[in-house]
């Protein structure tokens, strides 16, 4: 007996949860597209929930910020909802970096899980080569501009020693005959000269 009452118990629960309301089990594909600008791309919205179904698209800039939208019909944006044998899309034309971001879907009122956008600038190689290469030169630039700002103090510091060197007189050089006067010499000869040295006369008038 009790074994039956827990079997109705359990028919009962299980038929209750049937009848109420489930919340649509929606998920996105793909979670995250990587493409360049110019490029157009489709996002899906699957849901097992059977038509009509009310689907909504939202954009946020950022991860778990607030949404915004709905997203409406334009140029560049085609919604479709869902039929019985295509899921709900979301069609982006000509999409530029501004488009990049965080789309959902959101089917009667429960939004999907969100697929990430980023949309990336053309890269025209040779403008990069060129680019690499100012920044090359302008490094190299540098370079020599700052070895010219040193060597050139080391230089003129290195011109004044060299200057003050010849200029600089030096003490030991013989100054035997600093201050002789050529005139207490007048009417000597070289013979008298040395006639004063051998016989250790008067004081020659040079030593005077």
């Amino acid at each position: 007996m009790l074994w039956l009452l827990v079997g109705l118990c359990g028919l009962a629960l299980v038929n209750l949860s049937a009848a109420l309301p489930q919340a649509p089990r929606i998920s996105q594909k793909p979670r995250f597209y990587g493409v360049k600008a110019s490029r157009s791309l489709v996002i899906y919205c699957v849901c097992q929930l059977e038509p009509p179904l009310q689907v909504d698209w939202f954009r946020a800039t950022e991860w778990n910020q607030k949404a915004e939208g709905p997203l409406k019909p334009d140029d560049k944006a085609v919604m479709q909802g869902k039929t019985e044998r295509k899921p709900a899309f979301l069609l982006l034309k000509n999409v530029s970096p501004s488009d990049s971001g965080f789309y959902y879907c959101q089917v009667n009122g429960t939004r999907g899980a969100g697929t990430g956008l980023q949309v990336m600038r053309h890269i025209n190689v040779h403008k990069v080569q060129q680019r690499s290469k100012v920044k090359d030169a302008l490094i190299i630039l540098q370079t020599l501009m700052l070895a010219i700002c040193v060597v050139a103090p080391l230089l003129r510091r290195y011109t004044l020693v060299k200057k003050e060197d010849a200029i600089y007189e030096d003490p030991q050089q013989d100054h035997t005959y600093e201050g002789l006067v050529v005139e207490t010499c007048e009417g000597a000869l070289y013979e008298d000269i040395s006639a004063y040295a051998q016989t250790g006369g008067p004081e020659a008038p040079w030593e005077d």
